[in-house]
């Protein structure tokens, strides 16, 4: 199972839009067994793959009560199916808060390495782990990152976003003490093409140092319907600009992670 979490501190880049997108498509399009992970309090993906209970239980759950921590639950139990065949997900609620208050009051020399160690259990079970992140690097994300293989940094051209994605290059520094074969690449999103953004686009890909899905995300209103109606926007509209734009970034990703995956 690979892992990949989407994760920016910047807010309105497309954060959620691109974790939802791209596990629909591994999922519904590609065939593939997907775990999706709501990191994010807000719930929002869980929202939108039908899956949200303010009540229920899911990652806070995981991360604090899990066996293995001589808690209630195993990784399965916490594992709810979703409107989709082949796509799974672990939701999240504002309980999320409370758990990492939790974490950073704990003293077992383990409180990063949970989620890790819990995504093992299933990771037969599964292709694909796709991990929405909130918005802090706080001790949820920093399990997400720890766990995972790629960290996917949405970016939108033309505000602090761009120092966001440095910023969180440099914060991997220091969870390759923990996870050295975490990657990081960058996609541009909500891309409006005039001059100004083509110029900082071809900069970001050439000569910001960053790794860069050659793919970049073209600004559409249906995707801003898909999320009213809390749908994944590949269900909403597979013609629209941006799932035809996130089915190529999908596809680079297979390329990237299997080695030569054919369209």
């Amino acid at each position: 199972m690979k892992i990949i979490a989407v994760m920016n501190q910047k807010g309105g880049i497309g954060k959620t839009m691109t974790a939802a997108s791209i596990a629909y498509i591994l999922g519904q399009e590609q065939e593939k067994k997907v775990l999706v992970i709501d990191a994010d309090q807000q719930g929002n993906i869980s929202m939108l793959y039908g899956a949200y209970d303010p009540e229920g239980r899911g990652l806070p759950d995981l991360l604090e009560n899990h066996e293995r921590e001589g808690g209630t639950y195993t990784t399965s139990e916490l594992i709810k199916t979703t409107p989709y065949d082949r796509i799974d997900i672990i939701p999240c609620n504002g309980y999320l808060m409370n758990t990492n208050m939790y974490l950073m009051k704990t003293e077992e020399g383990n409180q990063i390495l949970r989620l890790a160690e819990d995504l093992e259990d299933v990771a037969a079970a599964y292709d694909y782990c796709v991990i929405d992140c909130g918005l802090i690097m706080d001790m949820t994300v920093m399990n997400a990152l720890v766990a995972a293989d790629l960290v996917i940094v949405p970016v939108k051209l033309g505000g602090f976003e761009i120092e966001a994605a440095d910023n969180m290059d440099e914060q991997l520094e220091s969870i390759r003490k923990f996870n050295d074969r975490i990657r990081m690449k960058v996609l541009i999103t909500m891309r409006q093409k005039n001059k100004t953004t083509l110029q900082v686009e071809e900069w970001l890909k050439e000569n910001s140092g960053h790794d860069c899905f050659q793919t970049v995300i073209r600004r559409s209103v249906v995707a801003e319907k898909s999320t009213i109606a809390h749908v994944p926007l590949p269900k909403f509209s597979k013609g629209c600009i941006a799932s035809q734009d996130y089915r190529a970034v999908t596809y680079e990703l297979l390329r990237n992670l299997e080695g030569g995956q054919d369209e």
